[in-house]
């Protein structure tokens, strides 16, 4: 299946900040990758990733994911995010909250709009979190609670979710001197050892096509094929731990 341009409909919504183009290797293609990154000089930060999600999924089938993400030599966070929305139906005090964001994510050749909202979390937290030794609530911020209360469902308490985790990360941020826009790519590793490269830009909607379609050619020109269906990063975390089937 060939690459399709972006949409344009899409783009005009002024509370879409940002879109990010994914694209995520084939398993034939994952080694010519990473011998690209290293070929850059680059060297990759280390993540650990938990998610929390009931065994039958009931946030992530409603469109919510909590994500947890411990960050060597920086800042660890976590996350509240929303995906699909549509930014007409967003209060608008959710717009003036500090840290809220409404991206465009656009994946292969489907597009969605997202909102997350992220907090900090001191080093150890999340650790003891993941642990039991503290209330998995408390990686979560009052607004991100908020967050979770207005737009998750009813019958799903902190109680009922589990810990699923942890995700080796190896994230590259590269400037390759024939592209103009930086490449972020991830490499994420699931505990049965199968794992998922994935690359990206990120850019304003103004320039999203054009840049879509420049990073579709570069990536071409590299030998890799961006055609076809993709999988995401965080479903195919998710069906790991819920049925045992890794990445493919």
């Amino acid at each position: 299946m060939p690459y399709e341009p972006l949409k344009t409909e899409v783009q005009i919504d002024p509370a879409i900040r940002a879109v990010e183009v994914k694209i995520t290797a084939r398993i034939q293609d994952e080694d010519l990758v990473i011998r690209l990154l290293k070929q850059s000089g680059e060297e990759p930060e280390t993540r650990t990733i938990f998610f929390f999600d009931t065994p039958r999924l009931e946030l992530f089938d409603v469109g919510l994911v909590l994500r947890a993400r411990k960050v060597k030599g920086d800042e660890d966070d976590s996350t509240v995010k929303l995906r699909p929305v549509d930014p007409a139906r967003i209060p608008l005090d959710w717009m003036r909250t500090d840290g809220f964001e409404i991206e465009l994510d656009r994946v292969g050749d489907k597009e969605v709009v997202s909102a997350k909202l992220s907090a900090p979390q001191a080093t150890g937290e999340i650790d003891e979190a993941v642990a039991g030794r503290r209330p998995l609530r408390k990686l979560f911020s009052a607004d991100q609670e908020r967050l979770i209360a207005e737009f998750g469902p009813a019958n799903v308490g902190w109680d009922k979710l589990t810990t699923m985790g942890p995700i080796d990360v190896r994230k590259w941020k590269v400037e390759f001197e024939d592209f103009e826009h930086e490449v972020v790519a991830e490499r994420w590793k699931l505990p049965d050892g199968s794992d998922l490269v994935e690359m990206s830009i990120k850019v304003e909607p103004g320039q999203a096509t054009v840049a879509a379609e420049a990073f579709m050619a570069f990536l071409e020109g590299q030998g890799l094929d961006v055609g076809g269906d993709q999988q995401t990063k965080t479903r195919g975390a998710l069906t790991f731990f819920t049925t045992g089937t890794g990445f493919d």
